[in-house]
C-alpha cells in the first residue's frame, strides 16, 4: 500500500480511517516523490484534516499529502486510463462509495466484421477506425443501508462489486436499517438483478464468522453463489 499515490476513503468512522496515518508516516519514511492524494467526503475533509494533523504532531514529524475533498459525481483521473468516480450512500455520517472506470478503445461498430485488411487501408487513409469506450471494473460501496442500490443502480453492472454485508440472521434483521449497513437478506430480495461478474462480500460483524456468511450465501443466494466470495474465506 505504501506505494499507492491516491487514497479514496468511503467515511470517517476509525475502522476505515485509522491506518490512514500509519501510511502516510510510512511514505514519509519512504521519500515517496509525490504527495499522497487523500480524497474524503466534502463534509469530511475539515476533521480528518485535524486527524491527520495530530498523528503527525506525535510523531514529530510532516507528512506529504493533500487532501482532497468529493461530492458524488466527482471524478479522479488517477491513470490516463482509469477514473475513479465518487457516489453516494447511506450511512450515519457523510460517505460515499466509488466506481472505477477504464477506458478502451474498441472498432467502431460500423467497421464491425469488415476484413483486417480493409480496416488497415482505411486507417492509413486517416479514417478514425476505433472508438473510445469506458468499462465498469469495480464498485466499492464503503459501508452502507440498502437504499444505495436504488440510488446507484449501476452497482448491479460492475464487473466487481464490494458490497458490505454486516448481519445475517433473522434476529438481526433491523439493524441494517437503522445503522447504515446492509444484511444478507437485503442482496435475497435483489438477487435476479446482479449481472456482476464477482461478488465480493465484506464488513462482517465481529457477532459472526467468515464461514457462517459463505453458508447464508450457499443457502440463501444459490444462484450467486458461484460469483460470490466472502472476505476472510476464499484466497
Amino acid at each position: 500500500m505504501s506505494g499507492v499515490r491516491d487514497i479514496f476513503l468511503s467515511h470517517g468512522h476509525l475502522d476505515h480511517v485509522l491506518g490512514l496515518p500509519f501510511l502516510l508516516s510510512h511514505r514519509a519514511m519512504q521519500g515517496s516523490d509525490e504527495p499522497t492524494r487523500v480524497h474524503c467526503p466534502e463534509a469530511a475533509a475539515q476533521s480528518l484534516e485535524r486527524f491527520i494533523a495530530a498523528a503527525a504532531d506525535l510523531e514529530g514529524r510532516s507528512y506529504d499529502y493533500v487532501l482532497a475533498p468529493l461530492e458524488p459525481g466527482a471524478r479522479v483521473e488517477v491513470r490516463p486510463d482509469f477514473t475513479v468516480e465518487a457516489f453516494a450512500t447511506e450511512h450515519p455520517v457523510p460517505s460515499l462509495g466509488y466506481h472505477l472506470w477504464r477506458k478502451r478503445r474498441r472498432l467502431a461498430p460500423e467497421l464491425e466484421g469488415r476484413e483486417p485488411d480493409e480496416i488497415a487501408r482505411l486507417r492509413a487513409a486517416g479514417t478514425e477506425v476505433a472508438t473510445e469506450i469506458e468499462e465498469l471494473l469495480l464498485s466499492y460501496c464503503g459501508d452502507t443501508g440498502p437504499s444505495v442500490f436504488a440510488s446507484e443502480p449501476r452497482l448491479f453492472e460492475a464487473a466487481v462489486l464490494m458490497i458490505e454485508t454486516t448481519y445475517i440472521g433473522s434476529a438481526l434483521r433491523s439493524r441494517g436499517g437503522e445503522y447504515g449497513h446492509l444484511h444478507i437478506e437485503d442482496l435475497v430480495e435483489l438477487r435476479s438483478r446482479f449481472e456482476n461478474e464477482m461478488i465480493v462480500l465484506h464488513h462482517l460483524s465481529r457477532r459472526h464468522r467468515p464461514a457462517d456468511l459463505r453458508r447464508a450465501v450457499d443457502q440463501l443466494l444459490p444462484e450467486l453463489a458461484g460469483r460470490v466470495h466472502v472476505w476472510g474465506v476464499e484466497a
